[in-house]
């Protein structure tokens, strides 16, 4: 019969084992992505369009997504050394000062993830189809969205930032080139998108847990056209 310490002992490995199998399913470790060959730059730039029609039945594979979301905002040069304020310019998007203030979130059917470039992985920050609330509010929707496997929401945070407006100008200037990131990589890559300033703002940040120096700025629907 156990005593008393040995069953202690057992509910505390039980726990630890519990929580790190959880976290391990909150976080998915992405496929590496690709930095050789896909698609001509010209053949890219003269195929880019906007698609609002997509391909239920399809789904995007993780290796695809995972690409994509290095292409957006991914760490391409890993042995840079740091720079501008002791931060390391190692990303595929550029950023006003090297601030590397854009944030990247996938909305999916089961959760919200948010892109965690260095590591290449998806950590889950909430459980649940959310992909309706960047569809748009009450007044104005464009439910089409939701018709896509994936709508990638790209975050300004001025946290820590100068408190000025041509901060944040700048943040928003950089969401708009992480933005186009996607656009392109998503034509590389086969998939369809539009980039999109639609959504409820107010209901996704109350999801996010953001404060006001956190903002939501753009986002698009990710699928395969139909």
């Amino acid at each position: 019969m156990l005593g008393r310490k040995q069953i202690n002992r057992l509910f505390v490995v039980s726990f630890v084992l519990i929580t790190t199998l959880t976290m391990t399913a909150q976080n998915i470790k992405l496929p590496a992505p690709s930095t050789q060959g896909g698609m001509p730059m010209n053949k890219v730039m003269s195929s880019r369009h906007s698609v609002r029609e997509y391909d239920t039945a399809r789904e995007v594979d993780n290796a695809t997504l995972g690409q994509i979301l290095w292409m957006t905002a991914g760490i391409n040069r890993p042995d840079a050394k740091p720079g501008h304020g002791g931060m390391v310019a190692n990303r595929t998007n550029p950023t006003a000062l090297n601030r590397q203030e854009i944030r990247v979130y996938v909305f999916g059917k089961d959760s919200v993830s948010e892109y965690v470039a260095d590591g290449h992985m998806l950590r889950q920050v909430c459980a649940g189809d959310h992909r309706k609330l960047l569809a748009g509010t009450a007044q104005f929707s464009q439910d089409f969205v939701t018709d896509a496997p994936y709508i990638v929401l790209f975050v300004a945070d001025l946290s820590g930032l100068p408190e000025d407006e041509a901060t944040r100008q700048m943040a928003l200037i950089d969401a708009g080139i992480a933005c186009e990131n996607l656009n392109l990589a998503c034509v590389s890559e086969g998939l369809a998108t539009v980039p999109r300033a639609t959504m409820d703002k107010e209901a996704v940040s109350s999801l996010l847990g953001f404060t006001a120096l956190q903002i939501p700025v753009l986002n698009n629907p990710v699928g395969y056209a139909r």
